[in-house]
């Protein structure tokens, strides 16, 4: 019966209008219509489905098609939202200045907002601005500050004012790597500024608000937490998973999470509030021996869990968790009879209706993807024979909870991370006791705290948990062969296996004839998608890739690929295996840079470091510039005439400059890898 109720949760509105809602989000960017004729068409759709409604009460009928009219309704209704809340649609965003141009100085005043994890040569931050010279302006910058500066480091909400010029983020340099100029795009974020040592803070002031009040608890629990016994890494455990901060977990602990599947255990989300629930109601529980005890129970716990957001930074991922459960708890707490996927569905159509950007987020998806896995599949698994150990029986439904939320969540790992855990189930049983016992000691350490006195006992135990942890996941992270990574899947994959899951969903709770052609054709139109689409890729492509200090030319015909270039092993290159992935790329090849290539009906000439090159026998009517070649450009362009001239990341950037002057002066097209990106010539 429980299965059931679930499985008709599909035929409730709230979840067909989120998912139309979602899909308007998602698609607004694409939209060319402006906000004014959206409303318009949303006028006229309201006024037919007004009068299709009066019409058939009147004539006493019954139209379909006035339902269709509602889900595309919604579509408008998630564009209009998009677009309105983009802070460019704001007359007061600091991009409708007119005097808005890169390497011009403006003195800029803003509020430091969020610490990020730092690069190699930069601390980074988002900054909330106040004024642009004496304009008063709102909008988002990224804060580079570099780490040579004798600057210290910014505390949230610090007022800073200081002279900067405002830059273009750099999009991706290469195909099919992660584009962080579209990811800041999607958070509102357009711009970047880059603080050295020679800039002066003119003022620096702390501002009250919730968010700077919180930043001082965990500065201050940070510092405790540094007094106790515990190792660094333990300590930087501690502050990823109770304080939301893991700026210092290591990158081979977090590719050994990845590799395991249990990256999710580092960032606080739904899993983690989840976990703390129920810690809640079972510390709570006497409270429901009490007149309205339920109801008691229901506010402490929200208002625990908003305390402990708040604690945490308010990030989008925990935001999304406590509101998510918050209406749950509501939900239990008012004693209503609900579907938990109507729930899981109200508390997405909020977050979206507030923030539409958390639909582009990858947390987002995950988690509501998992959690709808669990609220669907997890009733069907629990048909399975219980065991007579109850400790067997906890294992038993740790793993159901596992299998159903790693199929929720499989096309979206494929799409954004292109690899399988083939053992995540062995890395849940384990982990996820052990998460609960961290988070329950960890809230008790820092109850501790606040009274300066913590049992050494609390931290031995505690310490012990998260070495186990760490254990775990490095031994299973270990297992190569059953980590299954650079699997090619497309946006189209993703459609379709989300299709095939839902349809499998429907198949299950109808098993008629028409249920399994749809199911049938939906799993043969995933298997030409994946498997003979790529294989009948007629493509052919020339790739001049941009690597600091490096040539690489990638040659591709069809599913193969051949490299030249100058690296001693191009296998473990980043860039070469995004893009064997992205373009579903089977073989590979390694060669030599040549001087000399042929790509269609045009040749290309590659100028070394030697400066070898023959007027008199070469005509190419492209050429590349490697290895900083001594050569005076002006005398080759002279001499070859070519249409085109590239130079890639191998070059001196003094050298760089130098041949941009040269081909502006002559009017000669350039292409220069590290502001175009990589030169790519499809035929």
């Amino acid at each position: 019966m429980a299965r059931l109720f679930q499985m008709k949760a599909f035929n409730y509105p709230i979840i067909k209008l989120t998912i139309y809602f979602a899909s308007g989000i998602l698609v607004s960017d694409y939209i060319g219509l402006s906000v004014v004729n959206l409303l318009y068409s949303l006028s006229i759709g309201l006024l037919i489905l007004i009068i299709s409604n009066y019409y058939c009460k009147k004539q006493n009928k019954t139209l379909y098609w006035p339902s269709l009219l509602v889900l595309i309704l919604f579509v408008l209704i998630g564009i209009i939202v998009s677009k309105t809340h983009s802070p460019k649609f704001h007359k007061s965003h600091y991009t409708h200045l007119e005097k808005l141009k890169e390497n011009n100085l403006f003195e800029l005043e803003f509020l430091v907002e969020k610490k990020l994890k730092s690069t190699i040569y930069n601390h980074r931050y988002y900054v909330k601005l106040i004024r642009i010279d004496s304009k008063p302006v709102s909008g988002t910058l990224l804060l580079n500050l570099n780490k040579e500066s004798t600057i210290e480091r910014l505390s949230v909400n610090s007022r800073i004012t200081t002279v900067s010029s405002i830059n273009d983020i750099y999009p991706s340099l290469n195909p099919y790597q992660f584009n962080y100029k579209n990811y800041l795009k999607n958070h509102g974020i357009y711009h970047q500024i880059t603080l050295e040592e020679e800039i002066i803070f003119m003022g620096l002031k702390e501002a009250n608000s919730l968010t700077a009040y919180a930043e001082e608890i965990r500065d201050y629990l940070n510092i405790e937490l540094k007094k106790l016994a515990f190792k660094p890494v333990e300590i930087a455990f501690l502050k990823a998973l109770l304080l939301g901060q893991r700026q210092d977990i290591s990158f081979d602990i977090y590719e050994n999470y990845k590799k395991a599947g249990a990256v999710h255990i580092l960032a606080i989300s739904g899993l983690h509030i989840g976990i703390l629930l129920f810690l809640l109601y079972f510390i709570l529980r006497p409270l429901l021996y009490f007149k309205h005890g339920k109801i008691i129970q229901s506010i402490l716990i929200i208002f625990i869990l908003w305390g402990f957001a708040i604690i945490a930074g308010l990030s989008a991922s925990v935001v999304r968790a406590v509101t998510m459960f918050s209406l749950f708890v509501i939900a239990k707490g008012l004693n209503r009879q609900t579907v938990s996927l109507n729930t899981l569905a109200l508390s997405a159509f909020i977050l979206l209706v507030i923030k539409p950007g958390f639909c582009f987020d990858v947390g987002f998806q995950l988690s509501y993807a998992a959690v709808a896995a669990i609220v669907i599949i997890k009733p069907v698994l629990d048909s399975w024979k219980l065991l007579k150990n109850p400790i067997a029986n906890f294992f038993l439904d740790l793993l159901k909870v596992s299998v159903a939320a790693q199929l929720g969540v499989l096309p979206l790992s494929l799409f954004y991370f292109h690899q399988f855990p083939g053992l995540f189930f062995i890395t849940n049983l384990i982990i996820i006791p052990c998460l609960m016992l961290v988070l329950g000691l960890g809230a008790i350490t820092l109850i501790f705290i606040g009274f300066k006195n913590t049992p050494e006992i609390i931290v031995e135990v505690l310490g012990g948990v998260i070495q186990l942890m760490n254990n775990v996941v490095e031994w299973v992270a270990s297992k190569e062969a059953f980590l299954f990574k650079n699997i090619s899947f497309n946006a189209q994959d993703l459609i379709l296996s989300y299709l095939i899951l839902i349809l499998l969903a429907v198949f299950y709770q109808n098993k008629s004839f028409k249920n399994t052609i749809l199911l049938g054709i939906a799993v043969i139109c995933f298997q030409i998608s994946s498997i003979q689409i790529p294989g009948l890729n007629n493509r052919n492509s020339f790739i001049i890739f941009h690597k600091s200090r490096h040539s690489l030319i990638g040659l591709q015909t069809k599913q193969h690929l051949e490299i030249h270039h100058s690296l001693k092993n191009s296998n473990t290159e980043r860039i070469i295996k995004d893009y064997k992935v992205g373009a579903a790329i089977k073989k590979q090849c390694d060669d030599s840079i040549r001087r000399l290539y042929q790509i269609n009906d045009k040749s290309l000439l590659v100028v070394d470091s030697l400066g070898f090159y023959s007027p008199k026998t070469q005509k190419p009517q492209w050429i590349l510039l490697r290895q900083s070649p001594k050569i005076n450009l002006d005398r080759l362009i002279d001499s070859l005439n070519p249409e085109l001239i590239i130079w890639d990341g191998s070059n001196y950037k003094s050298d760089q400059e130098r041949w941009k002057l040269s081909c502006i002066t002559k009017k000669i097209p350039f292409h220069q890898t590290s502001e175009k990106g990589a030169f790519i010539i499809n035929y």
